[in-house]
Order: structure tokens, then C-alpha cells, then sequence
């Protein structure tokens, strides 16, 4: 991050033209938007900060007020977030903290624009500002500083295909009447001047996550949802317990389901889903690591249960779901009658209308059951083919192939399968 005030002033006192000096903070020269268009006044010298982001855009604004009440001057101080980094404080004159307060546009959006609201109350002298962003072209709520008296607004948005990358404050004073006045400047560039305008999935590692996703807990996809600024959704993932092992199965009307109603919310979660799906699987693969789940399907053998699965009753039903750990389940299964015979034709919806009300869980039952049929028909074709090239007489001696004995489930055996 850089700053510019009297450093600027003295180079520009050289010589050095005004491009110059923006390459020399590690940028391309962008278009100032000009001020604001805030009233502005001061009968002593003005103050000025630039900031600038060495590479990307403005992705947030932090601001803290503060008041001396002895002499009844009000000042403010910024910070600008830039990708997913918080520069330092502009520096600006600041004394008596009263608050502060900081906004992040929603999925990593960059800023476009920014409003901002003055107040001034004569008694007390008091002048007060709070600010809001344009992200992406749609404009944000305020960041709810608090304006007494509110007596003009004045805002300013990037021409279209530019982004904010830099940011410039004004601070004047008046003696009479102590009255504080701010006013800014925004700086645009094409967004095609950077890669940082594209979001990108951020590594695993990055986050400090385990590169097998189907190792993460729902603590970690909640981490994973805050570094994609969707952190709005964590709880609702942890409530629902969906783990890393059954992410890759979440469609577009489970998002709808866990409180994701907007449509771009939604089209990005996806995206960026399918795009950890694809580097997930090309980590496996370079590896030559299975992708396998902290959860496994039960040993039938170990849990005593039949190998004909059909034939289970419905207590031999709740008793594999009590071994898959979804014992608060289990009497769902009693009261709904589920036998062996049926449990093959279980869906999400059915397992829904029994009352299963998490999302995570139903989607981890479905895909046991998908990994039990798979592993029980795999069997069958195995006794099959020993049934048709062993001798009859061998077989009366048991030599049977094995019955299946439970494994991994499919979404956590071999490579991602979503």
C-alpha cells in the first residue's frame, strides 16, 4: 500500500509529473474522479492523503471517528482494504476515538463508486459524515456512522469498465464555528489493467486447509465461504453440518434451502464449488492420493448384520444408520417402517418428508446408501462369476467369495466424484 501527501508534493516540486509518481507507487496511471462535490472550506492549509493499492482494487473502506471535545474539532482517519490485505491508516489528523467501522463489498466485489452523507449540528459545533459504497455497480447500505442533522450528500461513481484502485482525502478547517470539512476523490482503472479484477478460488493451503477437501470439517467450509465473502452463510452450513465430504453433492436449490437467496450469491457459490471440485481432483490424481472421508460405511460383519440386505428388518435398518453416526435419525427410520427391501429407493426428498431437516446429514445417508449398493452389486457379480467357473463340488466346501464388509462411501473413495 502507498501513501502520498508532502512526499508528493515535494517531488512534484522537482519535477516529477503526476504519472510518474503513480508508477512510482507500483501502479498504472488511472482517472481521478474529482471531488465529490461536498461544500469544502478552510482558512488554514488543506490537508490531503493519497492511497493507493499496489495491485488490484479497493475492495473495503475502514473509517474511525473521533471527537476532542475541548475544542470541538471532529476528525476521521481511513484504511482501504485491497484484495483481501487492510493497508494502514491514511494518517490524517486524529484525536479522541469515538468509533469505528468498516465495510467489505459481498463476494470480493470491487468498489465503483462511494457516497457520502454530511451532517453538522451547530450546538456542540459538531460535524459528522458516514459513507457508502458502490460494489460491482450496485450501491450498499451505509456503514452507519451516525449523522446528526444530515445537510448534504454528494457522490461519485468509476466510469464504466473501471474499478477504484486509489483513494483521496481532504481535511479543511474553519476557526469560526470549528467546523470540519471533508471531501474525496476516487481513482479509477480498466479492470483489465489487472488480473486482481477476476475473483479467483483462493488454494486450500492459502487458508491453511487441507488440500483433500473431504478431510475438512464444516468449521472449515465455513472458512472457506468467509474467504470467498460469503461468510454471511457459515452458520447456516455448520447447522447443517455439511462437511467436506459431501459438499461436492450440494446443488443450486440446497443453496435456496440454506438461505442463499440472491441469484448471483448462488451462480458464484457454484462456480467457485466446481472449480475447488476440479483442483481437488488434480491435486489426487498428481499425487496418486485417494480422496478418502474421516466417515466410513459400517463392516456388516461388525455391526451384525446380514449380508442380504434386502432381507433386513427395520430394526437391522436403524441399526446401520446408528453405525453410520446418525443415531438422532435412527427412530425416523422405526416410525417410517424403512425395511431392507426399500431402502434402496430412498431420496433426499423422501428422507426430507421423514423429517431428516439437515441438509448435510441427507445428502451423506443418500450417498452411503449409493456406496452400499455399489459395494453389495460388485459382490453379487463377484460370487457370480466364482458360481460359473468353480467346480459345484468346491463351492459345498464354502468357497464362496466373501460378503462386502463395508468400505469408504463414494463420495470419499478414489477421486472426487461430483
Amino acid at each position: 500500500f502507498f501513501s502520498r501527501s508532502s512526499m508528493s508534493e515535494q517531488l512534484l516540486a522537482r519535477g516529477v509529473s503526476p504519472a510518474l509518481l503513480l508508477l512510482l507507487a507500483g501502479g498504472v496511471a488511472g482517472e481521478w474522479t474529482g471531488h465529490l462535490g461536498l461544500s469544502f472550506e478552510s482558512d488554514r492549509k488543506v490537508e490531503e492523503r493519497t492511497m493507493l493499492c499496489p495491485s488490484g482494487f479497493i475492495t473495503g473502506l475502514k473509517v474511525r471517528q473521533g471527537r476532542d471535545e475541548r475544542s470541538d474539532i471532529d476528525t476521521y482517519d481511513f484504511q482501504l482494504q485491497c484484495g483481501r490485505r487492510w493497508s494502514a491508516w491514511t494518517g490524517m489528523t486524529f484525536t479522541g476515538l469515538r468509533q469505528e467501522k468498516a465495510f467489505e463489498c459481498p463476494m470480493k466485489m470491487h468498489m465503483t463508486g462511494l457516497e457520502v452523507t454530511k451532517g453538522r449540528r451547530e450546538w456542540g459545533d459538531v460535524d459528522t459524515y458516514d459513507f457508502k459504497l458502490q460494489c460491482s455497480g450496485v450501491w450498499q447500505e451505509y456503514m452507519g456512522l451516525g449523522v446528526s442533522s444530515a445537510k448534504e450528500r454528494a457522490a461519485k461513481e468509476c466510469p464504466s469498465g473501471t474499478m477504484a484502485w486509489g483513494w483521496k482525502a481532504f481535511r479543511g478547517f474553519v476557526k469560526r464555528g470549528d467546523q470540519d470539512y471533508y471531501n474525496f476523490d476516487l481513482n479509477c482503472k480498466p479492470a483489465a489493467d489487472s488480473q486482481q479484477a477476476v475473483r479467483k478460488t483462493p488454494s486450500p493451503r492459502e487458508i491453511g486447509l487441507s488440500p483433500n477437501v473431504f478431510l475438512w470439517s464444516a468449521k472449515d467450509v465455513g472458512t472457506w465461504l468467509g474467504v470467498l465473502g460469503l461468510g454471511d452463510y457459515s452458520a447456516a452450513f455448520e447447522a447443517n453440518k455439511l462437511q467436506g465430504d459431501v459438499i461436492f453433492l450440494l446443488l443450486e436449490s440446497h443453496l435456496q434451502d440454506l438461505g442463499m437467496r440472491k441469484v448471483g450469491d448462488r451462480l458464484y457459490f457454484m462456480e467457485e464449488l466446481t472449480q475447488l471440485h476440479d483442483s481437488t481432483n488434480a491435486w489426487a490424481k498428481a499425487l496418486g492420493t485417494p480422496l478418502s472421508s474421516t466417515r466410513r460405511l459400517p463392516n456388516l460383519h461388525k455391526a451384525g448384520l446380514p449380508a442380504e440386505v434386502v432381507s433386513w428388518s427395520v430394526k437391522e435398518v436403524v441399526r446401520w444408520v446408528e453405525a453410520l453416526g446418525l443415531h438422532e435419525w435412527a427412530p425416523l427410520f422405526l416410525s417410517h417402517r424403512v425395511q431392507g427391501d426399500v431402502m434402496f429407493s430412498l431420496t433426499e426428498v423422501t428422507l426430507k418428508e421423514m423429517g431428516m431437516a439437515r441438509i448435510g446429514d441427507r445428502l451423506f445417508t443418500v450417498d452411503c446408501l449409493q456406496s452400499l449398493y455399489e459395494e453389495l452389486t460388485s459382490w453379487k457379480k463377484r460370487r457370480e462369476t466364482v458360481q460359473a467357473t468353480v467346480d459345484p463340488a468346491r463351492l459345498l466346501g464354502g468357497g464362496a467369495s466373501a460378503a462386502p464388509q463395508g468400505g469408504v462411501t463414494s463420495a470419499g473413495r478414489g477421486y472426487a466424484t461430483a
